[in-house]
């Protein structure tokens, strides 16, 4: 219940005492005490120090949000010496039996659980907590929040520090030890914190605060009480390594016979080192040499049949520490300015086809890199990264000839920086960013790939009226340079299509060697009370492009949106908690045509017998579709609605379940349905599992298949643009099972069987640009035939007149896939880990459409299969 406590963050104006708010509110403070003989760590309150510090006590009920009293009593102690933070806790329980002893992995923050958190503002900036807690059964739970309780969850923050508990007559004991050399603070000699203690009970179904403030208040960390008391604390002697070593074995069936490159057996080892110096106390450099980036748990498995990329989540460690800090949204949507899995990408350029064998490397050598970050002392958060990626080869061979290499990716050096700073008391802030990647690109060995990229942007934020409105904004440009070839990529690119035969006011420029755009974007909101609202307004150049270095689906649009929605925080009598939301969004591309406008409206309320449920509703208006027909002309797209149910059952059970179902239908009878069934088990110990099959049936009646020159289709711009009826069905099954020995030793599994069809329909053409009329081609004097020796389609649109006739591959397919891994993890001490993991993976890909669920399923196995077996060990040391 952590997460559901995060909120949208505000600050008062104005400098304050450090001890009072600028709101005017004098906060809780607890005083830490320094002692000499530090408490051992081992979920026992029977040293010396805990008898001589008056408990904090006085929590108060978070959720539900009422701030009646906690169920249970708690009492929390804080002391220090030069290296640490101390805290103990004592829960009380006045049925101890029934604590919840439930295991499960580190940073489980979705599973409610009993857990003791502190949750510490160590830059006192009112924006930034590093939160730290500890269960009953000893799983830790840690990570980094930033803006206010509104930005980035990050868990990927992973210190290395020290907890206990025990449990016992008068409930459960959570003892913990917090280094300061694994915090971020100033340097004065009396350090003021921003602190929070949090109880979350999963027996009560509350969650509660020592530092009580409504919901219906914005902000989370501006609102903390103050720890007090810390002085003369030295500067950590922050130095680390974490050198690492990995051996791997990869065994694959069904290769073909003769490879040079490999004969179904593959060995290698490697290793590599991180660093981390502490430069201040609160700025971290970070240095990898061949960084440890072996991922124990591969990406989901999906079918994109759409002109646009699929964002995957980061989850090399290197990346995902301190991602937070890098942080700049580009517009209303998923865009963002970095994206770090652009950094070792897979080859910018291939070799498949030159020879009949051919080894690539399936992503770009990261070389080294280094990333600097934290808070200056004069209020600037940085956060700085810069990493080298090796040139690469693919090795190809005649098979009976000599092996030869063939160039693939460039020499690359990639840059970020973010700076922040915040103004009056964290009420106000401005940043900037900037992205560049240079490439060793020349022209005439790599003439798709970009040979610069360059992006520059300044954000801002301003709160009044205690924190209860915000005027937010940014604004960016980017620049792209490279040969001829890789600059027409970017204006022909699904986020533009420059070459759309309707539009004057973006050229494709066939021998441009450069790009340029910029976008921007205005925010008003209401943060504070039973209603909120936004207002915004955003645009982006036709010629803007981040995709070096960030991750961008779209460009050349203005967009407006709106939303309200009227929020209940305590109990009533239909539930814990409720919210009702209405919103609305307006788009137009920058020739002024209007494209569809959207209204939705949303509910959600969480019952008191924890039971919950989801309701949306959407509706998109009749418009145009500038992106349909991928580079030709505009379509009216026919107006849809949508809707979407979820419910929830109480998830504090050994069994819970979520079902699910989003249906979409378009007015010219186009329908979309996706179900699932999430099924969540828990034991009373041990053992978690987690079982989500899902369904998906999507049929289109008109499905963009390509387009081809005919000087004859004058309707459509001397272009036929070809589509088909689709009938589409994807099945996924995911399983998660977790045994954990210990808090620090655990066994999981993970497991996707995936299956999937496309069934397309005779072809269709577009009958004349901005409607929605098709002709079938096999009518009306045109013709349609399939070879099925050759698998391919051919059309004609008047048979033996005049116009050209094309032949495309039939694009009918079913693939069936399963993607499974088996990891043991041990922290066999603090910040050293062993893991040993198998992966096998399986794929099959046919031309047959027919969709046979349970035949495809049960034949997963007879698949041709991948192994991979990988141990791994790093370990960590500090000075």
């Amino acid at each position: 219940m952590l997460s559901c406590w995060f909120r949208s963050p505000r600050r008062s104006q104005g400098q304050a005492s450090p001890l009072v708010h600028s709101n005017g509110r004098v906060p809780r403070a607890v005083r830490a005490v320094r002692t000499e003989q530090p408490p051992h760590i081992d979920g026992r309150l029977d040293d010396p120090v805990w008898a001589t510090i008056t408990p904090e006590t006085g929590f108060r009920r978070d959720v539900p949000s009422d701030g009646n009293p906690a169920t249970e009593a708690t009492e929390v102690r804080i002391a220090y010496d030069k290296d640490a933070l101390y805290v103990g806790a004592r829960l009380y329980d006045r049925q101890p039996k029934l604590i919840s002893r439930r295991l499960n992995r580190r940073d489980s923050f979705s599973a409610f659980n009993d857990v003791f958190f502190v949750l510490i503002d160590s830059y006192h900036d009112h924006r930034t907590q590093f939160a730290l807690g500890v269960t009953a059964a000893g799983e830790r739970r840690d990570a980094i929040i930033t803006n206010d309780g509104a930005g980035s969850f990050d868990t990927g923050w992973d210190p290395v520090w020290e907890a206990r508990t025990s449990i016992d007559s008068l409930g459960w004991v959570a003892e913990m030890r917090i280094p300061f050399s694994q915090l971020r603070f100033s340097g004065a000699t009396d350090q003021v914190w921003g602190i929070q203690l949090r109880r979350d009970n999963v027996r009560a179904g509350e969650a509660v605060d020592w530092q009580w403030s409504s919901k219906a208040e914005p902000g989370s960390v501006s609102k903390y009480g103050h720890l007090v008391g810390l002085s003369g604390i030295p500067a950590p002697k922050r130095l680390e390594f974490l050198p690492y070593t990995s051996s791997q074995a990869t065994l694959t069936q069904g290769l073909p016979a003769g490879n040079p490159f490999d004969d179904g057996s593959k060995t290698s080892i490697t290793g590599g080192i991180d660093a981390k110096y502490g430069i201040t106390s609160d700025l971290t450099l970070n240095a990898t040499i061949n960084p440890d980036f072996g991922q124990v748990e591969a990406d989901p498995s999906v079918v994109n049949l759409t002109a646009f990329e699929t964002f995957f989540e980061e989850r090399r460690p290197f990346f995902v520490e301190g991602s937070n800090l890098f942080e700049f949204r580009s517009g209303l949507e998923l865009d963002r300015l970095f994206y770090s899995r652009r950094i070792g990408r897979a080859p910018g350029q291939s070799a498949v086809g030159s020879a009949a064998y051919v080894d690539e490397p399936a992503s770009a050598s990261i070389l080294g890199a280094v990333k600097l970050s934290g808070r200056t002392r004069s209020g600037w958060s940085v956060g700085a990264l810069d990493a080298l990626t090796g040139r690469e080869f693919a090795r190809v061979s005649t098979g009976a000839g000599p092996i030869g290499r063939v160039p693939v990716e460039p020499l690359a050096n990639y840059g970020i920086l973010r700076l922040k700073k915040d103004l009056g008391n964290g009420s106000s802030g401005f940043g900037f960013m900037g992205t560049a990647v240079n490439r060793d690109a020349a022209a005439a060995v790599f003439p798709s790939i970009n040979k610069s990229a360059y992006v520059g942007a300044a954000d801002f934020f301003h709160r009044w009226n205690k924190n209860g409105y915000q005027l937010s904004g940014f604004f960016a440009e980017s620049r792209i340079a490279g040969p001829a070839e890789a600059i027409q990529a970017a204006q022909l690119s699904s986020a533009r299509y420059f070459q759309r035969p309707d539009q004057d006011y973006a050229t494709f420029d066939p021998a441009a060697t450069r790009m340029t755009g910029s976008t921007g974007q205005l925010v008003f909101d209401k943060l504070g009370g039973k209603w909120i609202y936004t207002a915004a307004g955003n645009y982006t150049s036709p010629g803007f492009e981040v995709n070096d270095a960030g991750f961008q689906q779209g460009a050349d649009r203005v967009r407006l949106a709106g939303l309200v929605t009227r929020r209940w925080v305590s109990p009533g009598k239909l539930g814990r908690s409720a919210n009702l939301t209405v919103n609305g969004n307006e788009q137009f591309n920058f020739g002024g045509t209007r494209l569809a406008p959207k209204l939705g409206f949303g509910t959600d309320l969480q019952r008191h017998n924890f039971t919950a449920v989801y309701l949306n509703l959407g509706y998109r208006f009749r418009g145009l579709d500038d992106r349909i027909t991928r580079g030709g002309p505009l379509v009216r797209a026919p107006g849809s609605a949508e809707v979407a149910v979820h419910f929830l059952t109480d998830s504090r059970k050994p069994l819970s379940v979520t079902v699910g179902s989003d249906l979409n239908f378009d007015a010219d009878g186009s329908t979309s349905h996706f179900a699932f069934v999430q099924l969540n088990g828990q034991s009373s110990g041990r053992l978690t599992f987690q079982l989500t099959p899902s369904y998906q049936r999507s049929r289109s009646r008109s499905f963009y298949l390509g387009t081809y020159a005919d000087p004859t289709a004058t309707a459509t711009f001397a272009g036929r643009y070809l589509f088909a009826p689709l009938v589409q069905d994807v099945i996924g099954i995911s399983t998660r099972l977790n045994y954990y020995f210990t808090p620090a030793l655990s066994l999981q599994f993970y497991a996707q069987p995936f299956v999937a069809r496309a069934d397309y329909g005779s072809p269709l053409g577009l009958r004349k640009a901005g409607g929605y009329d098709f002709d079938r081609f096999g009518t009306g004097g045109s013709t349609v035939a399939t070879n099925t020796k050759d698998n391919t389609v051919t059309v004609d649109a008047d048979g033996n007149g005049p116009a050209p006739s094309q032949t495309i591959a039939n694009p009918d397919f079913s693939i069936r896939s399963i993607r499974s891994n088996l990891v043991l993890r041990w922290e066999y001490r603090p910040g050293s880990t062993l893991f040993v993991v198998w992966n096998q993976n399986r794929f099959n890909f046919r031309t047959d459409p027919r969709f046979r669920p349970l035949n495809n399923l049960g034949g997963i196995f007879s698949d041709d299969m991948q192994n991979v077996f990988l141990i791994k060990a790093n370990y960590y040391f500090s000075f």
